[in-house]
């Protein structure tokens, strides 16, 4: 079969069997006109574009090496074979900046960093959007933290802020999971944030060229609990930038394609309790929306 045609929004989706777990993950492409997939959204199977970029020392991007992938069987809605939903992409890595919102920073008593706080979340904590999130007991305040996160959509190793944008390949939104009990008594943040499930992300990357990149004061972060909006924050208000995130990480480490950066939040954390619905989305131009993502609670 041929590789799909030029798409105005290309999608990458993954979904395994009922009896797999995502490492046995089907990965899917589709195309839109810019909006989130719908239910009857049909998607093709492709191969697993993001193991072949990171064995490549050409540097391709993900983009590219989506949209020119060979379609490997027909292409169906997602839930046809009774299909679990996988996050979207398989990290080596997801890092994530703490405090990059002055006014998350201030709610919770915190000065604002000098330079980015980074961490690590482990690639276990994510968890598809819809999937339901069992929170652990006898903690006395678990947070959710509505993020934009950004997807490396071609290798990153020492790179300046001005290019930047030519490593950065896909967005999801994202919920930073956060224990404040185990962020107070360890004095780091491995285990607080690294829960199993601490990571929901988008069922759905969007992919883009840098070119077709909003302006990033068009773009606000928002987070619901319920029907209730507790987070509301512009992207412009990020302290450190994204050129000056990427700067930053890939001093150090080599950013893989498909690794995942949780941005930051803005202020209205809010303590999760099981039964509670979370909800992250993101506002912005029509021509550029984001799958939110949906978590139940247990």
């Amino acid at each position: 079969m041929p590789a799909l045609a030029t798409p105005t929004t290309l999608w990458l989706a993954r979904t395994h069997a009922p009896d797999q777990t995502p490492f046995a993950a089907t990965t899917l492409r589709c195309a839109t006109a810019g909006e989130v997939p719908g239910p009857n959204q049909e998607w093709e199977p492709i191969a697993d574009v993001v193991q072949a970029l990171r064995a490549s020392s050409e540097g391709a991007d993900l983009h590219a090496a989506v949209a020119e992938a060979q379609a490997l069987g027909p292409a169906q809605t997602l839930f046809e074979d009774q299909a679990v939903l996988a996050p979207p992409l398989a990290p080596t890595k997801v890092l994530a900046i703490g405090r990059n919102y002055a006014a998350h920073a201030k709610e919770l008593g915190n000065e604002v960093p000098s330079s980015p706080l980074s961490f690590f979340k482990p690639p276990s904590c994510l968890l598809a959007s819809g999937q339901p999130l069992s929170l652990p007991r006898g903690y006395a305040r678990i947070d959710m933290e509505a993020e934009l996160v950004l997807v490396i959509g071609r290798r990153a190793r020492q790179i300046a802020a001005a290019d930047a944008w030519a490593h950065v390949g896909a967005y999801l939104m994202g919920n930073d999971i956060s224990c404040r009990d185990l962020q107070r008594s360890d004095k780091q943040w491995t285990r607080a944030k690294g829960f199993d499930g601490f990571g929901p992300v988008s069922a759905f990357a969007r992919l883009s060229p840098a070119a077709e990149l909003p302006p990033v004061d068009a773009l606000r972060v928002r987070g619901l609990l319920g029907d209730e909006l507790v987070q509301d924050g512009p992207t412009s208000a990020m302290i450190f930038d994204v050129p000056t995130l990427l700067e930053h990480l890939s001093a150090c480490m080599t950013l893989e394609v498909g690794d995942l950066i949780f941005t930051g939040t803005p202020a209205g954390v809010s303590a999760l309790e099981p039964g509670m619905v979370t909800r992250v989305e993101l506002d912005g131009p029509p021509s550029f929306a984001l799958a939110p993502v949906v978590t139940p609670l247990t």
